[in-house]
């Protein structure tokens, strides 16, 4: 192949690159928790496998309720929402992954009440060790963001939220827009594998 028409083939690749990387899905299913629909001013309580995407303890779902807006879309969920269990609230889905692939991970999160509330949120593997971290910085004053990333190990990976302060009751921890995403290159890392792609295809031209 000519030397130009390889240039301007890695360049092509370099700017499909470029387009594709934005467009990574989110693998949580329901992570704004708009389904079900919940009347707006209000909030109703439900079975976590009654909400789409979802699995585990109950699951409050409110609507602009008690002039709580939601970080995106119109509802937020409330972790733990029934007194009197004696356990700890969790939620959780189960996604498909890519063993060595890198996932970024992010939601929104508020305390309902006071600024002493905590949760944990875990990633783990199937049949592996579980990656936790202890929430206990939000406040009332307006939603925080969590990010992170984590390295799958397992084709199947749990996403999973805990109650721990308070373990059980109706005061707890608001959760919004949670999203799992393929992590994507940054632009100088695209750039730089753009730049490989050209050399290797002069050295190849020079043999």
């Amino acid at each position: 192949m000519p030397l130009f028409s390889r240039i301007a083939l890695l360049s092509s690749l370099s700017v499909s690159l470029f387009i594709a990387a934005p467009a990574s899905a989110n693998l949580i299913v329901n992570g704004s928790f708009e389904d079900p629909d919940v009347a707006s001013g209000a909030w109703k309580a439900f079975d976590a496998s009654a909400v789409a995407g979802w699995d585990g303890s109950r699951i409050e779902i409110w609507d602009n309720f008690n002039s709580e807006t939601a970080y995106e879309g119109d509802q937020f969920a409330e972790l733990n929402s029934d007194p009197g269990t004696g356990t700890a609230f969790s939620i959780f889905q189960d996604i498909a992954t890519d063993i060595g692939q890198t996932y970024d991970m992010s939601f929104a999160y508020q305390a309902r009440r006071s600024d002493n509330e905590e949760f944990e949120f875990s990633v783990t593997p199937d049949g592996g060790v579980a990656m936790s971290w202890l929430l206990s910085d939000h406040t009332t004053n307006g939603w925080s963001v969590f990010s992170d990333s984590f390295v799958a190990t397992a084709i199947n990976t749990r996403i999973m939220f805990t109650s721990v302060v308070p373990e059980t009751g109706t005061v707890g921890n608001f959760l919004d827009d949670v999203k799992v995403t393929v992590a994507v290159p940054e632009p100088g890392t695209l750039a730089l594998f753009s730049l490989g792609l050209l050399g290797l295809g002069m050295a190849r031209r020079r043999g």
